[in-house]
C-alpha cells in the first residue's frame, strides 16, 4: 500500500475509536507511517536521508520495522509519555493489517516466516483503490461526524 493510504487508515481507525486530540492524532499518523521508514519513497523515508537506504540494505523490505518486536520497542519508548502508546499501537497496527492483506509481512522477525492473508487473487492495487473508495463513499454518507476536534 502507499502512505497516503496507510495514513488514511490509521486515523480514521484512531478517530473511530476514539482519538480526537491534536496531539494524538499526530502520533497516529506518524506511526501509521512508521513500519515504511525501510523504503526510501515512502513518505516518512523521504523525510530522512539515510536511515531508509541502511534499514532496507540491511534487514530488506517488511522485515524488521514490520514486525511486532520492532513495535513494542516503540511502544515501551513511548512509556514516557503514555498518552502517546494507544494512538501509536493504533496507527502502527492498522498499518501491519493493512500489509497483511496486499502482501506478505514478517511479523515474527527475526523469524523469516512472512505472513499475508491473499484476497482471493485479487491484486493489491484493487484491494487499495477499493479501501480509498470505501472511505470516500463512507465519508460522504456521513463518517465524517467522527472528525471532531474537541
Amino acid at each position: 500500500m502507499n502512505g497516503a493510504s496507510h495514513l488514511v487508515g490509521g486515523v480514521t481507525a484512531a478517530m473511530v475509536l476514539g482519538i480526537h486530540s491534536p496531539a494524538q492524532l499526530a502520533v497516529v499518523a506518524v506511526s501509521s507511517l512508521l513500519p515504511d521508514i525501510d523504503r526510501q519513497n515512502s513518505l516518512l523515508g523521504r523525510c530522512i536521508p539515510v536511515l531508509p537506504s541502511v534499514l532496507e540494505a540491511t534487514f530488506g523490505k517488511r522485515t524488521l520495522t514490520h514486525s511486532i518486536i520492532f513495535g513494542l520497542c516503540v511502544w515501551l519508548l513511548l512509556s514516557i509519555h503514555s498518552s502517546w502508546q494507544w494512538p501509536f499501537l493504533i496507527g502502527y497496527v492498522s498499518h501491519l493489517l493493512l500489509d497483511v492483506i496486499t502482501g506478505r509481512v514478517a511479523l515474527l522477525w527475526p523469524i523469516p516466516w512472512k505472513f499475508g492473508i491473499p484476497l482471493f487473487g485479487i491484486p493489491p492495487v484493487f484491494v487499495e483503490t477499493a479501501a480509498m473508495a470505501a472511505w470516500g463513499a463512507w465519508m460522504v454518507l456521513g463518517g465524517y461526524s467522527y472528525f471532531y476536534i474537541t
